[in-house]
């Protein structure tokens, strides 16, 4: 394993010399060392990054950046200050980001200042109206590998910021609450002064933090009550109302014993800060990609927009390049080439003409729009029920196991411990003896130690290139048996491989302009893989010259004049000897280079489903494509035939997810005809290309190109579940000594006020004693050639060697 030198992210290199994971890395590091912003690295140091993969190749939408610079700047001239706009920015992620943004942006005139939050990705930006052109800094963030995006996209899970304001709160109500019960505990007579003052205080402080904490923690206990479920949150929410109560029957009645207010306060305070510390690690993971979905909101018509759900049939729209089709549509009066891998998993791009039925979730890759007219509408559409959001959190069925033995052991101690002590101390000692059972019982240990154990497991999978969204991940990957792939962009790479980058280095800075002309902006495949083998030095030719319009002429490639001279990319009509299917380039009709493709395994592929099989998995392989092809593949790869089988539809695929059972199943998958299936797996993940839409919908996303990540999850899952299990035989061993104190008599609110931070902080250390393993050895044997072709397939008529 290699470690990429940009984002510091392991990698399996195909070269001893090679010191990047993708082209954009590659080029981003070549940038900033051209550009004199070493400091980055310095910066940087040990934290591992995500891959920038194509972005720094990509042709922005910024159309909304200059409407809402426009706007800003007319807000900014009538109160007299400089323009603000807040926006995301997708790849914010460290101290190392945010200062070359921050830099980028005061090397703009008129700029005033940048203020950036990594844990949200945002960016604020101010500058003086009418000298800062934003779009342009906007592609100079775009050549860096920082998307910039309106502020309101990928930015839908913010629970975490809603916990932090009340994790605030409440640790001020806490240090109110402890700081007025201390003089009770220091030995305060009843008749001081100010005694009933300050318990006034400790009172209202744990009020407050009932109303602010213990209310989430209720309502999530009775959310889960009511769906027949025990979350971990009821045996909380039951000592917290146990002890809440109990203070206040104690304070009307004079029973200093009973009186917990600090106690509350301070387990609320630690449980929240707990939980926020578990949801803002997926919560950065969840807004990583911040980009905007290849389905749109609406869709530009004769008419005006069209809003995606008042599509009708018959309607008119027009589908920008790069967007998925959202209904069954028919082609109008052009010619265009699209991608039906979202449907069936075949990558080849497709020529269509005019009248062309295309169904719901074909992909333009033309340069240009297409006018489309609607056979369906948006209810009846597939992609409809590919996109739709489902249930997102699993339970733990030992979990639930767990809990309802806890909470019967624990009311049923409580209960005995009142009636025992009812005719020895008579009620009040007995309902002491009960509260103080409740109390020091609640899972504070655990309400710790896991959201812990989550956030560091979390946290060294970014360092593997894995980016956890759920937290629940964990627990449910310890119950996976069986691996289910697709193929087309999971176990192979999302775009073909260029057999000779050699060509490309040799180009002249002239047939490199023209090269880098012909398929900058472009959404074809090939198109995609030679920009970025130009790397850096593409990006600077594209830079040094004015746009030039670049002709298609779909299925059969691009042209367009440079400098005087008219270049084309694809299949002119001729092809150059020993070159046949090659995609060519050539200059005034003479051939100048010759390309050559090949699909290709992911890195390590074949040594990563060895290792699934030696650790006792189940391997399947469900694909859209030719049964034929699918057969083939698997046979190289060592599926068994029986587990292997193509030419599914996203229903058939759902199916057999349904028939395999579900309950074990991790789904790796990257296109939407995978999404039903995702709905039916225990554990899902996806790869994300360039125009993915699982990653809003699976259990983690990845951005890196190999698969060597697969099994350091597996080891990080289990270093986690080690780590809880011993804090839960801590937590079960402080319990059974802390109701044995109680059931004595001898518990009060000083004593459970010091245990409780002690037992939380054993259980943290327990949890922080399992070592987890970090990457960077592999596990797994390297493959010798990770990009060695499993097959060449038949062309599609016209389209395998367009560059569009």
């Amino acid at each position: 394993m290699a470690t990429c030198e940009h984002c510091g992210t392991p990698f399996s290199p195909a070269r001893e010399d090679e010191r990047f994971c993708c082209k954009g890395c590659e080029c981003v590091h070549d940038l900033i060392h051209a550009t004199g912003h070493d400091r980055f690295y310095e910066l940087r140091r040990n934290a591992v990054l995500a891959p920038v993969k194509g972005r720094p190749f990509e042709d922005p939408e910024l159309d909304w950046l200059e409407q809402a610079a426009a706007r800003a700047e007319e807000e900014a001239a009538e109160a007299g200050r400089p323009a603000r706009l807040d926006c995301r920015v997708e790849g914010l992620s460290c101290v190392a980001c945010v200062w070359l943004v921050e830099r980028l942006f005061e090397q703009q005139p008129g700029a005033v200042r940048a203020v950036s939050n990594p844990a949200r990705g945002s960016l604020r930006l101010e500058w003086r109206p009418g000298e800062t052109r934003l779009p342009e800094f906007a592609r100079e963030l775009v050549s860096f590998g920082y998307t910039p995006v309106p502020a309101g996209v990928g930015s839908g899970h913010q629970e975490g910021t809603g916990l932090a304001a009340r994790t605030g709160l409440c640790f001020a109500f806490a240090l109110n609450a402890m700081g007025f019960s201390l003089p009770h505990y220091l030995g305060m007579p009843d008749d001081f002064e100010f005694a009933g003052l300050f318990r006034l205080i400790a009172f209202i402080s744990a009020t407050l933090s009932m109303l602010v904490g213990g209310a989430w923690f209720i309502s999530r206990a009775w959310r889960a009550l009511r769906a027949r479920t025990i979350h971990i949150d009821l045996p909380i929410a039951l000592g917290l109302v146990t002890a809440y109560l109990g203070s206040i029957v104690g304070w009307a009645s004079g029973h200093r014993e009973l009186l917990y207010f600090d106690f509350v306060s301070t387990f609320v305070f630690l449980m929240l800060g707990g939980r926020w510390l578990q949801t803002i690690a997926v919560e950065k993971n969840r807004g990583r990609m911040a980009r905007r979905s290849p389905v749109a909101a609406s869709y530009p018509g004769p008419d005006g927009e069209l809003a995606l759900e008042k599509i009708a049939v018959g309607d008119a729209f027009d589908l920008a390049p790069g967007k998925a089709l959202p209904v069954a549509a028919t082609l109008g009066a052009e010619q265009a080439e699209v991608s039906l891998e979202w449907i069936h998993g075949e990558p080849e791009p497709v020529p269509v003409g005019p009248g062309t039925r295309l169904p719901a979730g074909a992909i333009l890759l033309s340069r240009r729009p297409a006018r489309f007219r609607a056979d369906e509408t948006w209810a009846d559409s597939l992609l409809s029920r590919l996109t739709a959001e489902t249930a997102s959190e699993h339970g733990s069925p030992g979990l639930q196991r767990i809990l309802r033995a806890y909470l019967s052991a624990v009311i049923v101690v409580g209960v005995a411990g009142f009636i025992a002590w009812l005719p020895r101390g008579g009620t009040p000692d007995a309902l002491q003896v009960m509260i103080s059972i409740f109390v020091v019982s609640c899972p504070c240990a655990l309400g710790i130690a896991i959201p812990f154990a989550d956030e560091r497991a979390t946290q060294l999978a970014c360092r593997t290139g894995v980016f956890v969204r759920r937290s629940s991940l964990w627990s449910r990957l310890r119950r996976v048996r069986q691996l289910v792939f697709d193929k087309t962009g999971t176990l192979t790479l999302e775009r073909p491989v260029l057999d000779n980058p050699a060509a490309v280095e040799a180009l002249d800075d002239a047939a490199a302009t023209a090269l880098v002309t012909l398929t900058s902006g472009s959404c074809h495949p090939q198109a995609r893989t030679l920009l970025e083998s130009l790397g850096s030095r593409g990006q600077r030719l594209l830079a040094s010259k004015p746009r030039t319009e670049v002709r298609e002429q779909p299925g059969c490639g691009v042209e367009a004049t440079v400098d005087g001279v008219r270049w084309a990319l694809g299949r002119p009509g001729w092809r150059a000897a020993g070159d046949a299917g090659a995609t060519l380039l050539s200059s005034g009709g003479d051939p100048v280079a010759a390309f050559r493709f090949h699909d290709a395994l992911r890195p390590d592929t074949a040594a990563i489903l060895d290792w699934a099989r030696r650790r006792g998995l189940t391997l399947h392989l469900l694909s859209g494509d030719h049964p034929d092809k699918v057969a083939r593949f698997a046979a190289e790869l060592g599926f068994e035939p029986a587990r292997a089988h193509g030419g599914l539809s996203p229903d058939d695929k759902a199916r057999l997810l349904g028939e395999l059972g579900g309950s074990d199943t991790l789904y790796l998958g990257d296109g939407a005809n995978d999404s039903l299936a995702f709905d039916r797996a225990l554990v899902t993940g996806t790869p994300v290309a360039d125009r993915s839409l699982l990653e809003q919908k699976a259990d983690f996303f990845t951005l890196g190109s190999g698969l060597a990540w697969l099994p350091d999850l597996f080891r990080i899952a289990a270093s986690r579940s080690a780590g809880i299990h011993r804090a839960f035989a801590f937590t079960v061993a402080y319990n059974l000594v802390a109701v044995a104190i109680c059931l004595a008599g001898a518990m009060n609110p000083l004593l459970a006020a010091v245990l409780m931070p002690l037992s939380s902080l054993g259980s943290l250390a327990l949890v922080n004693s399992a070592k987890l393993a970090l990457p960077g050895k592999s596990v797994h044997p390297r493959v010798a050639d990770p990009t060695t072709p499993w097959q060449n397939p038949p062309p599609m008529p016209g389209a395998s060697s367009s560059a569009c």
